[in-house]
């Protein structure tokens, strides 16, 4: 697609206009690092309407705790924890979180900024009809919210 052409406008992109409206719920990230991986974690409090950006790449998922009703292309599936699952190119999902939830993906990099990894994994901007302040409140920015976790850093090593 050229810088000229727009992406047609789905359902979803109107109904995450409107979500974009109201006031916005915190939903908490770890961003987690190991060698060559990216782990993602998102805390979703229940009563929660979560859209997400369109995928780019194939990677696992697993819930840890929590229910939630996950609409994709039209199917609407009902995911309990303990659940693992794959994400493939192309997805975005918008789910409403029925229990609190905890979702973890993991993806293979060597980018160890998020906004990096961000910008690589995912369309960050999928949505034609979203303005850049939307935008900036929908990406899971590190400055934002949520905590970096580094592999040294979770060991909490002091010097003997």
């Amino acid at each position: 697609m050229t810088t000229t052409e727009r992406k047609p406008v789905s359902p979803l992109d109107v109904l995450e206009k409107e979500m974009f409206q109201r006031p916005q719920i915190d939903c908490p990230l770890v961003h987690r690092f190991t060698d060559g991986m990216y782990i993602r974690e998102i805390f979703m409090p229940a009563g929660a309407l979560v859209s997400t950006v369109m995928h780019r790449t194939k990677h696992p998922f697993v819930i840890t705790k929590g229910r939630v009703s996950v609409w994709h292309d039209g199917d609407v599936e009902e995911l309990q924890a303990p659940h693992f699952g794959i994400t493939l190119p192309g997805t975005r999902r918008l789910i409403l979180v029925r229990e609190d939830t905890v979702w973890i993906t993991f993806h293979v990099t060597n980018l160890t900024d998020p906004d990096e990894i961000a910008e690589t994994i995912c369309d960050t901007k999928p949505n034609p009809i979203l303005d850049e302040a939307d935008y900036i409140k929908a990406m899971w920015r590190k400055d934002q919210r949520g905590e970096l976790m580094r592999p040294e850093e979770s060991l909490n090593l002091e010097a003997a």
